[in-house]
């Protein structure tokens, strides 16, 4: 019982954090969200100690549980290892389509709605519902190359990178370029081509990398 609390104590927090119901620094009253959640603390203090593990959380000795609040730098570096796992993941999965251990239409069957849904949320109003359809859309590719040392390390930063999008990307990611992005990515993988679809996918993560350091030289 006490597992299903802290689940969904880790759930609710964790989805506040990503979506912006807990800002940056905001300060974690264990006893506050208990109270809230209608569950002991125990759970609760659990749930914290997962969000710490993934890096959205931070104890600060003498201070109290913060929500992490991320630099520039942070997610620049965030933005190196996801550049590196983007492109090694669409590498594996095209070579898996080549060897023909995954058909390469049904792939595309399977990534292209996803892209054609984006384009129909380009608008900045709907960038939160155009990140989610990003996030499927990698996930899937990271999902199929087999590599669960890469999917394990890209879904460490994940949440990271989350709330990166939610903070880039209604302002500064031209979103219309990034669908034909998409499809230039579903083409070179459904094709079993893996040196362009590596150079694509790496190309694709590298742009935000761009406007992160675009953003700390203007600071």
């Amino acid at each position: 019982m006490t597992r299903n609390y802290s689940d969904k104590a880790y759930e609710t927090l964790r989805d506040r954090i990503i979506n912006g119901g807990l800002r940056p620094s905001a300060p974690l009253d264990i006893h506050r969200i208990a109270s809230e959640f209608e569950m002991s603390i125990t759970p609760v203090r659990d749930a914290i100690k997962r969000l710490e593990a993934d890096g959205l959380v931070e104890v600060i000795p003498r201070s109290g549980t913060f929500v992490r609040h991320f630099t520039i730098q942070d997610l620049i570096k965030g933005y190196e290892l996801v550049e590196a796992l983007d492109g090694m993941a669409g590498y594996l999965l095209a070579e898996r389509v080549a060897a023909g251990d995954v058909d390469g239409q049904e792939l595309e069957g399977r990534l292209t709605p996803l892209v054609d849904r984006m384009e129909q949320n380009l608008d900045r109003d709907q960038a939160r519902i155009w990140a989610e359809l990003d996030g499927q859309f990698h996930q899937i590719i990271f999902d199929m190359s087999e590599n669960a040392l890469i999917a394990s390390s890209y879904y460490s930063v994940r949440d990271q990178m989350k709330s990166v999008l939610s903070f880039v990307s209604p302002i500064y990611v031209d979103r219309a370029n990034s669908v034909r992005e998409h499809r230039l990515i579903i083409a070179a993988i459904a094709a079993g081509n893996s040196e362009k679809a590596r150079k694509l996918c790496q190309d694709h993560r590298h742009l935000v990398r761009e406007i992160l350091k675009k953003l700390l030289l203007q600071m």
